[in-house]
């Protein structure tokens, strides 16, 4: 076999080591949970275009712009990604002792969960079993 055979082969073997030890961490670090969203804060960045080349740039609430709510109205087939970061209050029952918490998730305009997600809506999360305050999305 050749030296880029070995590589190759050697490649292979890191990412299924990788892989396997991600997935190890959170079978055994994560319990999975149902969380229900209670709010969500997106913050999108436009640039506004005046008469006589005048421009400047703004960071606004998402949903006060008919922009984003065309985009996110047509997330299945999306073109564009929005410029904004997403913050998601999520509520569950940890299931380590059975206490209601509370913990965010973090999106950017590049997620899908950016444009689809709303209050009320189920997700199926992981709770850290080191600290069930801490949640990641299964």
């Amino acid at each position: 076999m050749s030296y880029s055979g070995y590589g190759a082969l050697a490649a292979l073997g890191l990412v299924f080591v990788v892989g396997g030890a991600h997935m190890a961490d959170r079978g055994m670090n994560y319990t999975a949970a149902k969380g229900s969203v209670f709010r969500i804060d997106r913050e999108c960045a436009f640039t506004r275009y005046y008469e006589g080349g005048k421009q400047e740039s703004v960071r606004q609430d998402c949903s006060a712009t008919k922009e984003f709510k065309d985009i996110s109205a047509s997330a299945s087939k999306r073109s564009k990604d929005v410029d904004g970061k997403a913050v998601v209050k999520v509520s569950y029952t940890a299931p380590q002792d059975g206490s209601y918490r509370t913990a965010e998730l973090k999106f950017d305009g590049r997620d899908d969960q950016f444009y689809k997600l709303k209050a009320g809506d189920e997700l199926p999360i992981l709770v850290s079993n080191d600290d069930p305050g801490r949640i990641v999305l299964d």
